[in-house]
């Protein structure tokens, strides 16, 4: 029986290898045996499906290894930035202590880095190869998927462009018959390279003609900052592409979510926990059919999760607005914005003493 290939593209932060989508790779068969019936057949997720892991991270790492001072690693020539831009960003990065790629320096150097040319080009043809080195070992008629979250979101979109436009010959694996059922960008980051006021030197296109893949999928939690500071705009989309249908089913549909099970609300683990997104991967997938209860599930999933601090909505409710504020302002007020995520965050996750000694209780018991 062929599987469904998934291709899981990261984003932010440090996947240094394929174990980066252990997490999401439970999170989706777990709601497989949940919430799908397919009676008379094997259940087992594996039957069914390949979890891919697309990486990348290596590129970043690479470029750093050549400063010893991450501060001055914004100080090359190769990053489209300019020279007060630059300054402010390396002022911050100093004064924040974001001297190591922790979580902050994640977020905000791995964007930073992706303005480069070089990096840009080198991460580009890195995907490309992975994708065509998985797809060109099935026949064309088997079934590729592709999701991506945050950063990955814009790293997938300049990939198939690199490919459709022939810049990567030797990983074009439509060339030889093969295409993509869907792309699924989970926290779409692909218009923030428009800082400020939609300037976008290097804006998608040549992605989304009939033949690249069948369906698009942009999801967001209304309670992310990333991924609310600049909504999906697809003004790199053909007039009219995004209202026609293929098979009875809409090419384009954004999804919004809006639940708080964990501080990192951007995080793809978080955004799987909803049955929302996992059920439009299935049905993307060909199992529409067998998803039992689904707008059911959908009303009784919790909006706040059991083990979320009561002020945890209301306080992303605030950050968000301030998000949304400096949408059309600069690099610089993304960087803010993440830095005040990120110690937020950090603030949210220290335990209390009651809720070390619960803790411990609970382990004990």
């Amino acid at each position: 029986m062929s599987k469904f290939t998934l291709f899981l593209v990261h984003g932010i932060g440090v996947h240094r290898n394929a174990s980066w989508a252990d997490e999401t790779a439970t999170l989706l068969e777990q709601a497989w045996q949940q919430d799908v019936s397919i009676s008379g057949k094997s259940k087992h997720f594996n039957d069914f499906f390949q979890i891919e892991p697309i990486t990348y991270d290596e590129v970043f790492e690479d470029y750093l290894d050549d400063f010893s001072d991450l501060g001055t690693a914004v100080f090359t020539d190769l990053l489209d930035l300019n020279k007060a831009e630059k300054q402010q960003l390396s002022e911050t990065l100093i004064q924040h202590d974001i001297i190591d790629r922790h979580f902050l320096w994640s977020y905000i150097v791995d964007v930073i880095l992706y303005k480069m040319p070089l990096v840009r080009e080198q991460i580009n043809a890195l995907v490309a190869k992975q994708l065509y080195q998985k797809i060109s070992q099935g026949s064309t008629s088997d079934n590729f998927g592709v999701i991506a979250h945050s950063l990955g979101t814009r790293v997938i979109n300049d990939t198939l462009q690199r490919i459709r436009t022939e810049q990567a010959d030797q990983s074009n694996f439509y060339q030889q018959g093969y295409k993509l059922k869907f792309l699924i960008q989970i926290s779409d980051v692909t218009d923030l390279f428009g800082l400020p006021l939609n300037k976008d030197k290097h804006p998608p296109k040549n992605v989304f003609p009939r033949g690249t893949f069948d369906y698009f999928r942009t999801i967001s939690n209304r309670f992310d900052p990333i991924a609310r500071m600049i909504p999906t705009r697809l003004d790199h989309w053909p007039e009219g592409r995004n209202a026609e249908h293929y098979m009875g089913r809409e090419i384009y549909k954004d999804i919004l979510v809006e639940h708080v099970h964990e501080t990192n609300v951007h995080g793809l683990t978080h955004y799987m926990l909803h049955p929302e997104v996992t059920d439009e991967i299935f049905d993307l997938c060909g199992f529409g059919r067998y998803l039992s209860a689904r707008e059911t599930r959908k009303a009784a999933f919790p909006a706040v999760g059991p083990h979320v601090e009561p002020g945890l909505r209301n306080a992303l409710t605030s950050l968000l607005s301030d998000a949304v504020a400096l949408a059309d302002n600069s690099w610089q007020t993304y960087v803010n914005l993440v830095i005040r995520f990120g110690e937020f965050s950090s603030a949210q996750n220290q335990p209390t003493t009651a809720k070390k000694t619960a803790k411990k209780q609970d382990h004990l018991a």
